[in-house]
């Protein structure tokens, strides 16, 4: 994508005045496709920055995997602040996962003068037979009359133009081309405008057999908007997955934004098919490790960042909120716009606080009204809006947004109830379970982002602990616990009705708490708090069948978190009476237990954009504590008060 510097200007601007309001504006979402998108929190993978004396950027990019495995990447690349007149280099670097480590190349093409090449943007690589293909935004001098051109290569080293010159010319400043294999031919999209001197701007296509010779344009989308050179139809790439056809385009609700659009035809998107938006700019879409991944990039954006990317209609893929433990005093979530929220249930009322930017410091906790001393549980609907749930004073409260960070006011939303979570459907509905004496109850957005059902009774055995997740096909499960006997139910199908009732689940002795969350490869985690210590069981394989119950160490009586690093490793944290322990997966196995603070009467876990967890923790008698990560998967920082209401 190439953005003028009047965005970027604007860019700067709208930075400024995030790190001092929290309120931004999301798109809404239109009730087309048969499903929706999303992803999970960001984490860098590659900074190309290292070895250089001054911050770096790379700005649009691709990735493409070698006969042998090796993962390539290629993009823009230049120093900080943005120039966009001279990127005239393509990075290169190598890894042996989309994840990393990546190794920095010597630059992969230089912009050529003696061939019209006035910058290099946008490369695409893509392979056909033995031979690798990267397009490209040459320019020139005329930007009504732009060059997208070609260079081959056999080993992605070294790369040959292709001998003709140019594959073609379009305008304005067309650039950002983009190859997908469509039935038997080949289908280019770019960005351009309805006119060579400007216009709307469109995702233009073109179509060809042998990658070379291309055919005349047709219009793929059109946006309402025009204008001459940086539009919002950017990056465009197209994937079919999940039984329909995407186009993913930006910047569109700001720089790091992209909007989905889904439809049946994939040369003809239209404007009300809009179906998912992720916080991404440059976005790619890749296949790798099982599932779907997209990144992001971009000028200021300090490298390439990777998220699971979450089709949601059960095709399995990593989804955006996989997991949800119990209820909690204290809860974190990620906002729209990468920055985590903090919300505690105070003697008084709720108390919040949020993160004045992506990754950074956070703001002073203020009142936040609600029942006292509640029990909390918080999700994040499609659009990008939190909804916060409240249990406390007889009756659970709501709280939620009407656009991405402008709260309403508190509504209250029935039953009573002292053990809360909140899971996702695979079509994007939250679902909300609630455990009170007469067991578990449950009621249900009836659309994604949409209006709520009333409760219904749901089952299961009186006064539970409960925890939910969603398995690799979409199904979400639902596990609660009394006494000794823990219960399953599961629904039928993703988004549907549910098996008949609970299941036994076998017996942990005095279960106290539950965490249940997906591994990397997709399997469920299920982890259990009892009187003897903490008990585990997992899922084989993706939507498999589960192993028995077996003994996991760690303190008695214990509340549990189960949590997943960045580079996928699980941890496990559980507080009890005489303190909180941790364990974690090593490479080889488990780590023993090592104490990892003093006990709890609430605890929250949140993760940064950046791939960090961060936690807080609280006492009888207050101030709250905080503890993160100090780099992604990596050492903690020591605990630190962090102000905020006691938790008795």
């Amino acid at each position: 994508m190439r953005s003028s510097r009047v965005w970027w200007a604007v860019l700067t601007l709208v930075l400024l005045v995030a790190a001092a309001l929290p309120a931004v504006t999301g798109p809404a979402l239109a009730a087309a496709g048969p499903g929706r998108v999303g992803a999970a929190p960001f984490v860098r993978v590659y900074d190309p920055s290292a070895g250089e004396a001054t911050p770096w950027y790379l700005n649009d990019h691709t990735f493409v995997q070698d006969a042998q495995g090796l993962w390539h990447l290629f993009g823009i690349t230049h120093a900080e602040p943005a120039d966009d007149q001279d990127e005239t280099t393509f990075a290169h670097a190598t890894a042996p996962s989309p994840h990393g480590p990546w190794t920095k190349r010597p630059p992969a093409l230089t912009a050529d003068p003696a061939l019209g090449e006035t910058h290099l943007w946008a490369p695409h690589v893509i392979k056909d037979g033995p031979t690798y293909y990267m397009f490209y935004a040459a320019g020139g001098a005329d930007p009504a009359n732009s060059a997208i051109s070609m260079a081959t290569s056999t080993d992605l080293y070294t790369w040959t133009r292709h001998p003709g010159g140019p594959l073609f010319h379009d305008g304005y400043e067309a650039r950002d081309p983009m190859v997908a294999r469509v039935g038997d031919q080949w289908v280019m999209y770019y960005t351009a405008t309805t006119d060579p001197g400007g216009g709307h701007h469109v995702v233009a296509c073109r179509t060809s057999t042998d990658l070379v010779h291309w055919s005349n344009r047709s219009i793929a989308f059109t946006d309402p908007s025009s204008g001459q050179g940086a539009g919002n139809t950017e990056s465009p790439f197209v994937v079919f997955a999940a039984g329909t056809w995407h186009l993913f385009l930006g910047p569109r609700g700001g720089y790091s934004g992209t909007d989905v659009f889904c439809g049946s035809d994939p040369l003809r998107f239209s404007a009300d098919q809009l179906c998912g938006h992720v916080f991404s700019h440059a976005a790619e879409v890749i296949s790798a490790e099982g599932r779907w991944w997209i990144s992001h990039a971009g000028w200021g954006q300090r490298g390439v960042w990777l998220a699971g990317l979450d089709f949601t209609n059960g095709s399995g893929q990593y989804a955006v909120e996989a997991s949800s433990d119990p209820g909690e005093r204290v809860v974190i979530v990620s906002g729209a716009d990468g920055r985590q929220e903090a919300f505690a249930g105070g003697p008084d009322q709720v108390w919040g606080r949020y993160q004045t930017v992506r990754d950074g410091p956070w703001s002073d906790w203020y009142p936040f009204g609600g029942p006292k001393s509640a029990n909390l549980a918080v999700a994040r609907d499609l659009d990008g809006r939190l909804e916060l749930f409240a249990s406390g004073e007889g009756r659970v409260d709501r709280r939620a947004q009407s656009a991405p960070n402008v709260w309403q006011g508190w509504e209250n939303f029935g039953t009573a109830a002292h053990d809360l979570t909140v899971a996702q459907n695979a079509d994007g509905r939250l679902e909300l379970f609630a455990a009170g004496p007469q067991g578990v109850y449950h009621r249900w957005q009836t659309t994604p982002n949409g209006t709520w059902a009333g409760w219904e009774a749901f089952g299961g055995p009186a006064d539970p602990v409960i925890a939910t997740g969603r398995d690799a096909s979409g199904r979400i499960e639902v596990v609660a616990a009394a006494g000794d006997t823990v219960y399953r139910r599961v629904q039928a199908l993703p988004s549907g009705g549910w098996t008949p009732g609970f299941e036994q689940f076998g017996t942990v002795p005095g279960v106290t708490h539950l965490a249940l969350n997906r591994r990397p490869d997709g399997a469920l985690d299920l982890v259990a708090g009892g009187s003897t210590g903490l008990w585990r069981r997992v899922q084989a394989e993706p939507s498999g069948a589960w192993s028995a119950w077996g003994a996991f160490g760690g303190p008695a009586s214990a509340r549990v978190h189960l949590g997943r690093n960045a580079d996928g490793r699980m941890e496990v944290f559980a507080t009890g009476p005489a303190g909180t322990a941790h364990r974690w997966e090593n490479g080889s196995g488990w780590s023993a237990w090592e104490s990892f603070g003093p006990g709890a009467t609430g605890t929250g876990f949140g993760t940064n954009a950046d791939g960090r967890t961060e936690i807080i923790a609280g006492t009888p008698t207050g101030p709250l504590n905080g503890r993160y990560q100090l780099a992604p998967s990596g050492n903690w920082s020591p605990w630190a008060p962090i102000g905020g209401p006691p938790l008795a």
